[in-house]
C-alpha cells in the first residue's frame, strides 16, 4: 500500500501538533516551576533567618543564665 501526499499531510500535521503541544506544555510547566521558586525563595530565606535568630537568642539566653548562676 502506497500513501499519497494528500494522505501523508494530515498524519504529519497531526503528529506535529501533538508533539508541539507537549513541548509547549513542558515549557509552561518549567516556567511555572521557575516562577514558583523565585517567589518562594524570599519566604524560605525569611524562615531560615528566623530559625537562625531563634537559635542565637537561645544560645545568648543560656549564656546569660550560666553567668547569673556563677555570680550567685
Amino acid at each position: 500500500m502506497k500513501l499519497k501526499p494528500s494522505q501523508i499531510a494530515p498524519i504529519v500535521l497531526t503528529l506535529g501538533l501533538v508533539y508541539g503541544c507537549d513541548a509547549k506544555k513542558e515549557t509552561v510547566e518549567k516556567g511555572r516551576e521557575a516562577v514558583k521558586e523565585v517567589v518562594t525563595q524570599p519566604f524560605n530565606t525569611l524562615e531560615n533567618t528566623k530559625d537562625s535568630l531563634k537559635q542565637s537568642e537561645d544560645k545568648q539566653k543560656a549564656a546569660l543564665e550560666e553567668a547569673n548562676k556563677e555570680i550567685k
